[in-house]
C-alpha cells in the first residue's frame, strides 16, 4: 500500500528548521575552528544552506551565536534542576554542576569557549556587550537560586549572599576553564568541589 505524501512544510516551519540547521551547524564550526575562524560561509555550507539563509534569520554571526549559548542556557538550566533533583551524593552533585558549566558532553568540550570568546569580542562591540551583560545576569540570577537550592537543602547558612557567591563562583569556573584549555591535567576533575566543600561549605553554619 502506497504511503501518503509527506505535507510540505509551511514558510514558517520551513524557517523553523533552517534556523536549528543554522544553530547546530554554528556549533560544530566553531568547535572546529573557534570563534575567528567561524565564517559564515562555513556555517551556512555545513548547514546545508546559503549565506543568504543565514541573514534571513539573523542579523549577524553574533547574533547567531549568542542564540546559540541562549538555547545551551535553556538545555543547561533544565539539566541543573535535574542534577538537583537526584540522590548522587553532595560532592557529586557539584562535579556534575561544574561539568555541565563547562559545557562537556561524553567527556569532551563542546560550547565551553564560546561565551568566554564572545566577552573578549564585546569588550570592543558595545550592542555585542549589552547582550553579553544581559544573559550573563541571567546565568548568575539562576546560579544564585541553585546555590540557594543547596543550602536549603544542606540545611545550611551561606557565610554571604547566594547572589555574591554566584558572582564568585561564576568567575572561578571561568578562571579554571582558561586555566584547564591548554594544560587540562592541571586541574582536577574535583578541584572546584573540593574548593566549595573546604571554603565555602566549611565556612557555612548549620541552620537550627
Amino acid at each position: 500500500m502506497a504511503q501518503p505524501e509527506a505535507k510540505p512544510l509551511t514558510r514558517q516551519e520551513t524557517a523553523a528548521r533552517n534556523r536549528e540547521r543554522l544553530l547546530d551547524a554554528a556549533a560544530r564550526v566553531i568547535q572546529r575552528s573557534g570563534l575567528g575562524g567561524a565564517s559564515l560561509e562555513d556555517i551556512a555550507a555545513d548547514a546545508g544552506l546559503t549565506k543568504g539563509a543565514i541573514y534571513s534569520q539573523f542579523d549577524s554571526k553574533e547574533e547567531l551565536l549568542i542564540e546559540l549559548l541562549d538555547k545551551r542556557f535553556e538545555v543547561g538550566h533544565s539539566a541543573l534542576r535535574q542534577i538537583l533533583g537526584e540522590s548522587t551524593p553532595f560532592a557529586g552533585q557539584l562535579n556534575q554542576l561544574e561539568s555541565e558549566h563547562r559545557g562537556e558532553k561524553d567527556g569532551e568540550p563542546t560550547l565551553s569557549t564560546l561565551e568566554l570568546e564572545l566577552s573578549l569580542a564585546a569588550v570592543r562591540q558595545p550592542r555585542l556587550r549589552e547582550k553579553m551583560v544581559s544573559r550573563q545576569k541571567r546565568y548568575r540570577s539562576l546560579l544564585a537560586e541553585v546555590i540557594e537550592q543547596i543550602a536549603a537543602d544542606q540545611k545550611l547558612e551561606l557565610p554571604m549572599r547566594a547572589q555574591d557567591l554566584a558572582i564568585a563562583l561564576s568567575a572561578l569556573c571561568d578562571g579554571l576553564l582558561v586555566a584547564g584549555l591548554n594544560d587540562p591535567e592541571s586541574v582536577p576533575d574535583d578541584l572546584l568541589a573540593q574548593f566549595i566543600l573546604s571554603t565555602v561549605i566549611a565556612a557555612s553554619k548549620p541552620k537550627t
